[in-house]
């Protein structure tokens, strides 16, 4: 089986592709922590977007929270945790399809 067309390595391309959006996303709402009326958002993953046979597809959501009196609901503290959170996520994939890719490999040469 050629390494493009394994399904545990494209599982953990995905994983990595959706750590790195929900970075993005995270970085955008502490970057307007001070902006008036700013709502924070967050990607989750929804089975319901992705084709039959597919991991799930990912969509942004609005994140409630106490406003505070210009409108602004980001809390720092949470986004801190939630990017401290996906950080390590994304490192643990990251090593994860380092590993897969490289017994992968392996296992092609023993072949």
């Amino acid at each position: 089986m050629p390494l493009i067309d394994n399904p545990t390595l494209k599982l953990l391309e995905h994983v990595l592709g959706f750590r790195d959006q929900r970075h993005d996303v995270i970085a955008a709402n502490i970057a307007n922590a001070n902006t008036p009326g700013y709502k924070p958002f967050d990607l989750v993953l929804d089975n319901a977007l992705a084709p039959a046979g597919e991991s799930a597809a990912h969509r942004a959501v609005r994140v409630g929270g106490a406003a505070r009196l210009d409108g602004n609901s980001v809390s720092l503290d949470n986004e801190f945790v939630k990017l401290t959170e996906n950080r390590m996520m994304y490192q643990a994939a990251l090593e994860l399809y380092d590993r897969w890719a490289g017994l992968n490999g392996i296992a092609r040469e023993i072949r």
